[in-house]
């Protein structure tokens, strides 16, 4: 059958008004549009659904099944609107995105809180995983976007860089370096260090820095997150090289952050990651959009 919901809303109104002339007020159309819309109903489904008397409208057997099937119809066409009203109005969807721990921590914690206030019917899923992990999350569709920094082309991704920082040193409070206000890479060097594993970016970064000056780093201790590396630089095991997005960790930890002697000239990199041909939806756009504002901002300060 070809039946339309303009058909459906006539007959029903017809069959509620039990009059052709009040079922057109109702629908702000002629009366003849409505008997017209009725007589190619009653076509299509080969039946009579009205009795047609000079006085009044009488329902023909299986008008009240029709209208019954009706009315599930476009009840379902009426959630239907509301709920795509609401994804327009960001009353309701889901976001999901792929971070490192300590990403999540220093550059989306402040998005998702003005976010969730702002649309507190969306539902934000956070993975916090390994730069590796968080690629793969991405590529394969289990989350929307990721918060990475990406150090290859991979032609399954699209990758835009949304904010860039310099790299700093984090050493214990006691420590001899504590009077400087800066260091050099050299002085970086011959310290004992607490490393991440290089399954996260930010050891790509600094092995990137070191090897164009023919330097490497000591390392006492592998940490699988920047927070454990921190807390075991707290204990004064060796010091460690962190991203700005961390100081403020580093910072209540009670450890010391010094700048780097031209750390502004080597930044690392920080890009927003989709899955390339996949449409995002209206939540993720949005929340997009209040990330790279947010980032925006940090980066102008």
């Amino acid at each position: 059958m070809n039946i339309t919901l303009r058909q459906l809303r006539v007959f029903c109104a017809v069959y509620e008004r039990r009059s052709f002339t009040l079922a057109a007020e109702d629908m702000h159309m002629t009366q003849s549009a409505v008997s017209k819309l009725c007589a190619e109903l009653e076509a299509e489904i080969g039946l009579s659904l009205f009795e047609r008397t000079t006085r009044r409208i009488v329902p023909c057997d299986g008008a009240a099944d029709l209208y019954e099937y009706a009315q599930e119809v476009l009840n379902t066409m009426r959630i239907a609107g509301r709920r795509l009203s609401a994804l327009r109005t960001l009353d309701r969807g889901s976001v999901s995105i792929a971070a490192s721990p300590m990403v999540s921590y220093g550059l989306l914690t402040p998005v998702i809180e003005r976010f969730h206030t702002a649309h507190p019917g969306v539902t934000l899923n956070l993975h916090e995983l390994t730069t590796d992990e968080s690629l793969d999350y991405v590529r394969t569709g289990k989350c929307d976007l990721g918060l990475i920094s990406v150090s290859t082309d991979d032609p399954q991704l699209l990758t835009k860089v949304v904010y860039a920082e310099p790299l700093y040193l984090a050493c214990p409070a006691q420590h001899t370096l504590v009077q400087q206000r800066s260091v050099n890479w050299e002085d970086i060097a011959s310290l004992t260090h607490v490393t991440l594993r290089n399954v996260y970016s930010t050891r790509r970064t600094i092995e990137r820095i070191l090897k164009a000056r023919g330097l490497e780093l000591h390392t006492a201790i592998q940490a699988g997150t920047l927070a454990t590396a921190l807390k075991l630089v707290q204990g004064n095991l060796g010091v460690t090289l962190i991203p700005s997005y961390a100081k403020d960790f580093a910072a209540e930890l009670g450890l010391k952050v010094l700048e780097i002697e031209g750390g502004q000239n080597e930044l690392h990199e920080i890009s927003l990651v989709s899955r390339r041909g996949l449409k995002l939806s209206i939540a993720a756009l949005a929340f997009i959009e209040a990330l790279e504002s947010r980032l925006s901002a940090l980066q102008a300060t």
